[in-house]
């Protein structure tokens, strides 16, 4: 199999799945091609009790590695006018994970074939959810952990020429907290307020008052982001409405300001909302840490695919992946693989590059030998799992 062929065969398997999109925990039909082809390909799947998702392995005996790919799709209208385009409207894959699927497909295809090289067992995580982060946490409940001593997977970048894996230690990605509230008033006619106990006043204080968080509780040198992302009060001109709502999301790279501007968030909502004389309820969703790599493994896996790939430091993304949630309970590494496209995640003109797809399959060969390697040796410390 030259790579040109297996370029050619992954090309083929991403251009279907991106023609077909499926949302967070809807990807019928993607789970079934993956089984489809890595059964083709004598890969074992194993019984995995969710409704979609996939799980394989490849070699035989302990250790055990596992590598990972999401493959959901975005409530996203597609404007890319590819010939290869969504074909539901309003759906798309938007970041990239048709090209994280096909890739690690093809790297089940290199694995397959040089299975009698592995010294252990290299466990195939396909996972649905990623987008609203439940996949991650539903796969780990379903046992997909189980005898994993390292993980390791990545994510495709557009704007990082093909070729090139962006790295670092430690903090990668942010944390994500989401917040939903609602402030509890006192509506009037609009020419009366002093009838109210007006909500939307104090909506503009808040809109205000909450970026002190940032701007006088956190270090000025110290990543975090804290924005409102929808707003709702109100129906007409002339009528105070009893109520108004806001939602919005915090990312940062450190625990103690997560749990600071929370706390922070709280005293300044109910504060500002009791100064009003108004009452307030307040949604905390709280995702994924951040995607955190382990230093060992990331020494050991930059040296294993030097030869592979171009490596260049990676800068921290403000953006969340529920990759952050196998790593509090096994050594993990997350890299930023170019893909060379068009648009940034999450827009509808965002493209990648066909070209990107092989170098995404032989990270998963040369990352799956090295993490086997590097855990028969006993160089990976294990993680502290008290999460």
């Amino acid at each position: 199999m030259t790579t040109t062929d297996l370029t050619t065969w992954m090309t083929g398997l991403r251009h279907q799945i991106h023609s077909y999109p499926e949302l967070a925990l809807h990807e019928v039909k993607t789970t079934a091609l993956i089984k489809k082809t890595l059964t083709d390909l004598g890969v074992r799947v194993l019984p995995y009790p969710g409704a979609t998702g996939v799980v394989a392995e490849i070699g035989h005996g302990e250790p055990t590695v596992a590598l990972r790919a999401d493959i959901d799709g975005l409530p996203v209208l597609e404007k890319s006018a590819l010939p290869f385009a969504s074909t539901v409207k309003g759906h798309m894959h938007a970041c990239g994970h048709d090209f994280h699927t096909a890739a690690l497909l093809g790297g089940a295809r290199l694995l397959k074939a040089h299975e009698a090289e592995l010294n252990g067992t290299v466990r195939l995580i396909f996972q649905p959810g990623e987008e609203g982060y439940v996949g991650a946490k539903l796969m780990i409940k379903n046992g997909v952990l189980n005898g994993v001593q390292a993980i390791a997977g990545f994510h495709n970048q557009p704007d990082i020429p093909v070729g090139t894996l962006a790295l670092k230690t430690g903090p990668m990605m942010a944390s994500n907290d989401n917040f939903d509230v609602t402030i509890k008033g006192h509506g009037s006619h609009a020419a009366m307020p002093e009838a109210s106990h007006d909500p939307i006043v104090t909506l503009g204080e808040l809109i205000t008052a909450l970026q002190t968080i940032r701007s006088r509780n956190i270090a000025p040198d110290a990543p975090l982001v804290l924005t409102l992302a929808a707003v709702q009060a109100g129906t007409t001109f002339n009528v105070i409405p009893d109520s108004a709502e806001f939602k919005g999301t915090i990312r940062t790279f450190s625990a103690a300001n997560r749990q600071l501007a929370k706390e922070r968030f709280y005293d300044i909502v109910e504060g500002v909302t009791k100064m009003n004389g108004q009452t307030t309820e307040i949604k905390w969703d709280r995702g994924p840490s951040c995607v955190n790599n382990d230093e060992t493994l990331t020494d050991v896996l930059a040296k294993a695919l030097a030869d592979t790939v171009t490596i260049v430091p990676a800068h921290p993304c403000n953006a969340d992946d529920d990759f952050a949630l196998y790593q509090e309970r096994v050594p993990g590494f997350y890299g930023f693989l170019g893909s060379g496209g068009t648009g940034v995640l999450h827009q509808s003109n965002y493209s990648c590059n066909d070209a990107g797809l092989i170098y995404g399959a032989k990270f998963h060969l040369m990352a799956a030998k090295a993490m086997l390697a590097a855990v028969s040796a006993g160089v990976l410390n294990p993680v502290d799992q008290a999460v």
